[in-house]
């Protein structure tokens, strides 16, 4: 299970019925193929829990690995709650770039929008602050 120039492969682990991991896929790979160093850095295991009746998705980042599965963990390194719809648009909000890489952009509108999400509480963000920011950098559209 190697990886092509550094850059993690990413797969689906485990799948349930009720559950969003192959939509998550896409974005995931998007973000692995667009900053491959970034994703090689990532390191931790995160957790979206739903408002919806969706069953919670995990993802694992690993040295060569990305796993993206249906399921919660008991002590994810950070966890990303709320309605599906917010969760998704905040996740794909442009971000800013240099020692704030990852952070919503206020100076556009749909950053704005994510900053609203938060500031709201309609996406609850828990965990690792830095893991958080590279995330939402790595899925960011």
């Amino acid at each position: 299970m190697g990886s092509d120039n550094g850059k993690p492969k990413v797969r689906l682990g485990r799948m349930v019925e009720d559950g969003v991991a192959p939509s998550i896929l896409g974005l995931i790979e998007r973000g692995v193929a667009r900053e491959p160093g970034l994703a090689s850095e990532i390191r931790g295991r995160v957790v979206f829990r739903f408002a919806e009746e969706f069953s919670p998705l995990r993802i694992f980042f690993r040295p060569r690995t990305v796993v993206i599965e249906d399921g919660d963990l008991r002590k994810p390194d950070l966890v990303v709650a709320g309605r599906l719809p917010d969760i998704v648009h905040m996740a794909t909000v442009p971000t800013l770039g240099g020692r704030f890489g990852g952070l919503p952009d206020p100076r556009q509108a749909r950053g704005r929008r994510g900053l609203h999400r938060l500031a709201s509480g309609r996406v609850r963000i828990e965990g690792d602050g830095a893991l958080a920011r590279r995330l939402l950098r790595l899925l960011a559209v």
